[in-house]
C-alpha cells in the first residue's frame, strides 16, 4: 500500500523512528547554525548576522517542545485518551504555524525598521561566507525533513521542515542585503525582507489552518471517501454502504459508516460480514486506524418524524402467551420499518390446534404485526454425537 504522493506507507515503529531520528537531526542542524552566527556576527560587529543567529537560536528553542509533542503522539490509547494521542502531532503543527507567523512578523518589523535608521554596517568577507554555510545547511534540512515527512505522513514534520526553510530565507535575506550593500543598493535589503516574511507568513497560516480543520474532525477528500465505500461495497453480503463518515487524527483515518445487509440473515452472520468488512478496509488502507460499522437490515428511513418503535421480544412473547400460543420452540423476529414478521417452531408432537385462526386475529388487531408464520422441526441434532 502507498500513498498519495506514492511512497511507502510505514509501520508505525517504522515512522516513530523516522520522526525522532529527524527531529534530532534539526536540533543539531540549528545548534550548529546558531553557534556559527553568533560567534562571526559578534567578530565582525554584523547586526544583521547576530539578528540571524536569534531566528537559528528561536528554532533551537522551538524543536525540544516539538521532540516532547512527537512523542507523546506515539503513545497507546489510554482510559483518558481512547482514541489516541495522535492530535498531539497536530497541536505541535499548530505551535510551529503560529510560530512561523512570529517570524513573519518580526522579519517584516525588522526590515520596516531600517528604513529610518540613518546608518548601514559594513559587511565583511566572514559574514558573507558564513550566511552561504547556514544557508546551505538550513536548506538541505528543509528539503531533507519535508522528504521524511511525507515518508512518514508527519504534519509536524512538515511543519518543522518549513520553518527551516524560513530560517533559510531569513539567511538568504541577510545575503541578498549584503550583496545589494556591496554593490551600494541597501534598500534592496529591506524590500526582500518583507517578501520573505510574506512568505513565511502565508506557510504560518496554511500550516495553522490546515492543523486546525484536523483538530474540529475535518474529514478526508471526496475521492478518498468514494474508495472506501468501494471496498466496503465489495465484501460478499453488503447490499449497500451508505452515512460514511471520516476524521483525521494526525497520519490516523477514522472511519464510521452503515452497511445493509440482508434482512432475515442471523445475528452471526451479521456479524461475520462485518467482520470481513473491518478486515477489508485495514488492509486496503493501512492509515486506516480505528473503523465503527453499524449493520442495517434495511434502508435507513428518511430524517421524518419516526415512526413508533415496535416492541422487542419480551412483549412479543407476552402477546403470544396472553392469546394462547405456547410451548413453542423457537420464536424469531424479523423487522421491517418498524414492522414485524413472526416465525415460530414448533416440535413435531406439538399441539397447535387453534393458532392458524389465532395468527390471523393477531395480524388483524395488532398493527406492529405483519406476518406470523410456524413451522415443524423436522430433526433435531444432537451436537454432541458430531
Amino acid at each position: 500500500m502507498t500513498t498519495s504522493n506514492d511512497q511507502p506507507v510505514l509501520s508505525r515503529e517504522a515512522r516513530k523512528k523516522v520522526i525522532d531520528r529527524t527531529n534530532w537531526i534539526c536540533v543539531a542542524v540549528d545548534a550548529i547554525a546558531f553557534v556559527i552566527k553568533i560567534v562571526v556576527g559578534v567578530s565582525v560587529k554584523s547586526p544583521a548576522l547576530i539578528a540571524d543567529a536569534m531566528h537559528s537560536l528561536s528554532d533551537l528553542a522551538a524543536d525540544v517542545p516539538l521532540i516532547i509533542l512527537a512523542k507523546v503522539s506515539h503513545h497507546d490509547a489510554d482510559a483518558e485518551h481512547p482514541y489516541g494521542h495522535a492530535r498531539f502531532e497536530t497541536l505541535g503543527t499548530v505551535m510551529l504555524g503560529g510560530l512561523l507567523l512570529a517570524v513573519a512578523a518580526g522579519i517584516a518589523y525588522e526590515s520596516i525598521h531600517l528604513f529610518f535608521e540613518d546608518s548601514r554596517p559594513e559587511p565583511s568577507l566572514a559574514a558573507l561566507v558564513t550566511i552561504l554555510i547556514a544557508l546551505a545547511l538550513k536548506e538541505g534540512l528543509f528539503h531533507y525533513a519535508l522528504f521524511q515527512s511525507r515518508r512518514a505522513r508527519s504534519p509536524l514534520l512538515e511543519a518543522n521542515a518549513w520553518h527551516a526553510r524560513s530560517d533559510s530565507l531569513s539567511s538568504l535575506v541577510v545575503l541578498v542585503g549584503v550583496v545589494a550593500t556591496l554593490l551600494g543598493y541597501p534598500t534592496v535589503e529591506i524590500i526582500a525582507a518583507v517578501v520573505v516574511a510574506g512568505l513565511i507568513g502565508h506557510m504560518g497560516i496554511s500550516l495553522t489552518w490546515n492543523a486546525l480543520q484536523e483538530l474540529v474532525d475535518r474529514g478526508v477528500d471526496p475521492e478518498q471517501q468514494q474508495a472506501f465505500k468501494q471496498v466496503l461495497a465489495s465484501v460478499p453480503g453488503v447490499k449497500d454502504v451508505h452515512m460514511l463518515r471520516t476524521r483525521m487524527m494526525g497520519p490516523s483515518v477514522f472511519i464510521d459508516a452503515h452497511i445493509q445487509v440482508g434482512g432475515y440473515l442471523s445475528v452471526s452472520e451479521g456479524h461475520q460480514i462485518n467482520e470481513w468488512a473491518l478486515r477489508s478496509i485495514k488492509e486496503q488502507f493501512s492509515h486506516v486506524t480505528d473503523v465503527t460499522l453499524h449493520i442495517d437490515h434495511e434502508q435507513d428511513l428518511p430524517d421524518v418524524t419516526p415512526a413508533p418503535l415496535a416492541p422487542l421480544r419480551p412483549a412479543i412473547e407476552n402477546l403470544l402467551f396472553e392469546r394462547g400460543i405456547r410451548g413453542y420452540e423457537q420464536l424469531n423476529i424479523h423487522y421491517h420499518q418498524q414492522k414485524t414478521t413472526l416465525e415460530l417452531t414448533v416440535l413435531p408432537d406439538q399441539p397447535t390446534d387453534g393458532w392458524q385462526a389465532t395468527f390471523g386475529a393477531i395480524v388483524r388487531e395488532v398493527p406492529w404485526v405483519d406476518a406470523i408464520t410456524l413451522s415443524t422441526r423436522v430433526c433435531v441434532i444432537d451436537q454432541s454425537e458430531r
